[in-house]
Order: structure tokens, then sequence, then C-alpha cells
């Protein structure tokens, strides 16, 4: 005999009605106890309780009975096994309690029962609900289904069971027409020569237009393909549309275009190289056009011969390998002079602020824009939380000198004084994540950027003035020609000069890398103005614990990929951010290496030095890890993650690096 259970007497949908009436009834028996109203009252309640036994019984046989004979009815109506969609009925267990013809057709070749319980599996993890609808897609022989149908709990004798009634609709012609449809969408590029005037620099009147028109034939060529358009828009620059299901195959190939045009020559000094900036995302073709103007423009602030891709919202880069070649032409500094002067004329204070763990070139070149406020008669201040790496000598000359000592301030000082007049002068960075104070960022309306930094992702947005230019050795150099070209004749402190010359001499470290003409001359000039060399090399001059320090973390460096050193600074050390810059340098010396990456734990943070001689561009290793640089010097900063964990994102990044160049 089956066990009678408790909701078998108590339904939910009478359960309380018979609870109330249970309290009822022994209520009045107690309030006059009669033995035999006791027992006629009970005998009177379990008539309702077997009633109701009966009753809820009787419906589940027929909801049963009504089930089999829908599904025999289903197996034997000729019209419902022809029934064109497939479908089938499935418990939650798995088993098949009917399906038609054409489920059968569908599955041919395939596991049924097997494929049906993983999507029963997968349909258990998305709907909880009782009569959930259920809509979900799958791929059966390269078709695209929707499955449409409803869970349904049932109670039989022995419990349970969920019965699922399940229909596939074909969906694949449309995902075809969609697919073809988003394949035919516009894709707009423009197509840039990078340093148009350097490039022609010495060529004879006959080889510059051939020196063009061989580029051009080169990039007709590669867009043959495509069926699109290209077209001259001026001199330097070239508009192409064609349709989105060709990107593929150029991201497939890593626009080797860039590297083919280098092989052009014709009299040029320098190798051909060009820069694209090319849009995937919807828009109208104008929108598009404007956006294809603003990827070239980021292509070209991070040094060109590279692609820039926009796509669903973000920009993905290709190319990039090749150093910057310097802008003789001095132009845009005297322009940016004198939007800087109108500026600061305009503004009611001035507040310089450089990046995190502030260092000599970020330091020099906030100084330099410090005087240049200052000589327009401005309230100016420096943003510094006393917290860099091999600056401290710099610092204590500033605060203990008699008319620079109240230069520096901290955020906590400066951020009430600052109102929608106030001008923000960026300098080193143009990354949001990696300014000194993010809320002085946060609350200024008018910035102004000056870097040296390849573009990034994490820009700031909206900066009303962007002095930015990779060929420039470092900030300070680009903050020293500002100073040149200023209409006012400012007089610079020999200990500002110092800063800027410290910001020059540490990025090119000691004038071996990244140095061009500009660079130089620049140099020269603040030597002019009373520079001491000689202490400023003092000046970062190692002690022997830091020497020893470096050497350690040296010696226990590993060698990936056969010309990669990767080592890790020992937490606890003085001086442990500098030290980890510093090891970077050194390893680079060594023979064979090409390559190298110190990481550094402070706090919570994981602190990440590249450099490189060019093989590896480290830069766009470490923008996988949310930093940024050149080609030749790069940082990172990762936070919420261990040294180890950090170590392994950044082989990873190393390795694909490599594999896209290769």
């Amino acid at each position: 005999m089956r066990k009678i259970k408790f909701n078998d007497v108590f339904v939910p949908k009478y359960r309380t009605y018979l609870i109330i009436i249970l309290i009822l009834l022994i209520t009045g028996c107690l309030a006059s106890p009669s033995i035999p109203m006791l027992f006629i009252a009970l005998i009177i309640y379990a008539g309702v309780l077997f009633f109701t036994y009966r009753k809820n019984n009787f419906k589940k046989e027929r909801v049963i009975n009504y089930m089999d004979s829908f599904i025999f009815k289903l197996k034997t109506d000729e019209s419902i096994l022809n029934f064109p969609i497939p479908a089938v009925i499935i418990t939650e267990s798995g088993d098949i309690l009917w399906n038609n013809d054409s489920l059968e057709l569908m599955f041919k070749g395939i596991n049924k029962q097997k494929f049906l319980e993983n999507i029963i599996k997968e349909l258990d993890e998305e709907y909880d609900d009782r009569f959930a609808e259920i809509d979900k897609e799958i791929n059966i022989h390269d078709k695209h289904y929707r499955i449409l149908g409803n869970l349904v709990n049932l109670k039989k004798r022995n419990g349970k069971e969920t019965v699922m009634m399940l229909y596939f609709i074909d969906r694949t012609e449309y995902y075809r027409l969609f697919k073809s449809f988003e394949d035919s969408k516009d894709c707009v590029g423009i197509i840039v020569i990078d340093n148009y005037e350097e490039l022609f620099q010495g060529m004879s009147d006959t080889d510059m237009p051939q020196l063009v028109a061989l580029l051009e034939k080169q990039l007709r060529e590669w867009m043959a393909f495509t069926g699109g358009i290209i077209t001259r828009m001026d001199r330097s620059r070239f508009l192409i549309i064609f349709d989105k299901k060709f990107i593929k195959a150029f991201t497939e190939s890593k626009f080797e275009i860039l590297d083919s045009v280098k092989e052009i020559k014709v009299g040029n000094k320098i190798p051909l190289t060009i820069s694209m900036g090319i849009i995937t995302d919807d828009g109208t073709k104008n929108e598009k056009f404007q956006s294809a103007i603003a990827a070239i423009d980021v292509a070209l602030s991070r040094g060109g011969d590279q692609v820039v891709i926009k796509k669903d919202g973000k920009y993905n880069f290709f190319g990039g390998n090749s150093k910057e070649v310097e802008k003789r032409t001095r132009v845009k500094s005297r322009v940016i002079a004198q939007g800087l002067q109108e500026l600061i004329m305009n503004a009611s204070s001035v507040v310089i602020m450089g990046h995190k763990n502030m260092d000599a070139d970020c330091l020099g070149s906030a100084m330099g824009m410090y005087i240049l406020a200052k000589s327009y008669e401005k309230e100016a201040h420096v943003v510094f939380n006393k917290k860099g790496v091999a600056i401290d000598e710099l610092v204590r000359k500033i605060v203990t000198s008699d008319k620079l000592s109240d230069v520096i301030v901290s955020e906590e000082e400066l951020l009430p004084t600052i109102n929608e007049d106030t001008l923000l002068i960026v300098v080193d960075t143009h990354k949001i994540d990696l300014v000194e104070s993010q809320a002085i960022l946060n609350k200024v309306n008018k910035v102004a950027i000056i870097d040296h930094h390849r573009r990034g992702t994490e820009a700031i947005e909206n900066a009303i003035l962007t002095f930015q230019e990779v060929y420039a050795s470092s900030a300070s150099e680009l903050v020293t020609e500002i100073l040149q070209y200023s209409e006012l004749k400012i007089e610079i402190p020999t200990l500002v000069a110092e800063c800027l010359y410290a910001g020059i001499l540490t990025d090119t470290k000691n004038f071996t890398q990244k140095t061009g003409v500009r660079t130089f001359e620049a140099a020269a000039y603040l030597k002019k103005l009373g520079v001491d060399v000689a202490m400023i090399n003092k000046l970062f001059q190692n002690d022997v614990d830091t020497y020893v320090s470096i050497a350690d973390v040296i010696r226990n460096s590993e060698i990936l990929f056969g010309s990669v050193a990767i080592a890790i600074c020992p937490k606890g050390l003085e001086n442990q951010i500098q030290i980890t810059a510093q090891a970077a340098d050194e390893l680079l010396n060594l023979n064979s290496i090409d390559t190298s990456f110190v990481l550094s734990e402070v706090d919570d943070k994981v602190y990440i030095s590249g450099r490189s001689n060019g093989k590896v561009n480290v830069q766009m290793v470490l923008e996988k890890l949310g930093g940024g640089g050149h080609m030749m010097i790069a940082g990172a900063q990762v936070q919420g993650m261990s040294v180890e964990e950090v170590k392994k994102m950044l082989i990873g990044a190393i390795e694909e690096t490599i594999k896209n160049n290769e």
C-alpha cells in the first residue's frame, strides 16, 4: 500500500482552512468538555480530511490520465507526427516521451538522447520557475535553431516530475541574412603618410611624385580584392571605403601593407611609413568619417606606422613597430606656446599635475609649467604627494629655496581653492588612472595635456589643449621648447632649469636613447641657463646598498623567449620603485638581452618597468596590462593581484606581442 504523505491530506490549497477548522473544534471542546461531542467532532473532521484526500487524488489521476492520453494521441495522430516544426516532449531526467518525424530528421547522425540531455542540463541552470517560458539558441549540423517551450511540474504517484514541451525553430536563413547584412556594412578609413614633410626633405622634384605614385599603386593593389573605394584626399591622406566582411582578412594578415610600403625607395632618406584609422562601428557615413579622423589622430599620437581599428567602441591596434621619426619643424611648439598663453591669462589660477610616483621628467616639466604660469602673474602650484622616484634631492632643494618653497602642495591643500576658472595642466601622462590626483581632475573644467608617451585607451577626454608628441625624448624637452617660444621673455631660475635638464637626462638614459637634434638643442638651451651637469649626474648616483639591491634583482632574473629578461624585486626595500626601474635599465645592458621587465610589489599594487632596444615593443606589451609608455620604455601598475599572478599575465602578453609581430 502506498504511504500517505502529509501533502496528500493537507493539500496546500485547503491547508489553511483545515487547520483553522481543527483549531475551532479543539477550542469548542475545551470550552464545554463533553466526551460524546468530542467524539462526534473528531469523526466529522476525519470525514472532511478523507474527502479532501480523495478529491485531491482524483484530480491528480485526471491530470496523469490526460497526459497519457495526450501523449498517446501525439504518437498516433498523423497530422501531429507530420508537424513541420521539430518538437519533443521530454522529462527532466532525459526520458523522451514523444517526438515527431521532423525531430528525427534534424538529429540524423547525432545521438539524439545525449544531445537532449545536455540541453536539459543547460535549461536546468537557466530556468528555475515552475512554468518558465524557454527561449534558447543552439547550433545543429551547421544550422541555427531557436528552442521555444515550457516547463511544467507534474505530481505523479512516485513524486514530482518536470515535463518539457520543446519546439525547434530553424533560424538558419535569418542568421545568414543577418550576417550578410552585417558583412555588407561600410567600413570607413583614412590612410596617412607619416611625417610627410620630413620624408620629402632632400628629395628631388622628380622623385617626390614617383614615390607617392608607387605608394598609391601598392595601396590600390592591397585594396583590390575588396572591390572597395580608395581615393586621394590631399597630398598625404587617402580615404578608403570597403565592406565590413573584409576586415577579418586584413587583421589575419596583420596589415602586411605596413611593412610592404617601407620597401619603397625612390631617393627618400627615411623609410616611408603609413598609419590608418578604420571604423567598423555603426553610424552614418559622416559619423564614421569623423570617427576615422579621431582614430588616425590616435595612431599618429602613438608614433605612427600602425593601424587603429575602432570596433564596438574600443580601439584595437596593429603594427607600431617602427621608432618614431623626429619632427624638425617647431611650428607646433610655437602654436602650443601661444595657446597656453591664452589659457593661462584667462584662468583664475593654474594647477600643474603629473603622474603618480613622480619621476625627474615629471617634476621637471611640472616646474617648467609653473614658471610659465608665474610669468603671467597667475597663482600656480604643483600637486605632489611627496612620493616619487629618485627625486628626493631635487624636491628638497625646491622646498628649501627662497623663491620656490611654496610651489609644491598636497591634494588636500589645493582642492578647496579650485573653481570653474582654474586651469589644470597635466604633464608626462595623459591617462586618467595615472594622474597624481583624480579628485582634482574631476573638479576642474579646463585641462591642458603635455605628454610624450604613445596614446593609450584610457586617455583624458575633452582636453581643451593637447601637446602629445611621441618623437620627443621627454615631457621636459617639450616644456623647454614651449618656454623658448613664449612671447614673454621668461626668466627661468637655475633650479628649474636643472629640474628640466634632469628630466631629459633620465628619460634618455644619459642621452643614449630616444634622442634627436631637438633633444640636444633643448639641453644646450638649459645649459646656457647655468645648469651644473656634474651636480645633476651626482644626484642620480646610487649608494652601495641600492647598487647591491639592483645586483640581487639582476642575479635572480630569468631569460624567456631567448632574449627577454624578467625579474622580481624583493619587497620591503628602501626606494623599491627606483630600484625596479634601474634594474630594468641594467638588465638591458647585458649581452643578448633585448627586452627586460622588472616587477615590484608595493602595498596592494604591482609595478612593472619595461625596457627594450626596439626588438619588442614594450608599450604594446604593457598596454595589455593597463599600462603604457614608449616603444622602448614603458610601465604599468596592476592592483589587487599577487606579483606571481601579474608575472604570469606579463609572460602571456609578451608571447602574444612577439607572435603578432612575427
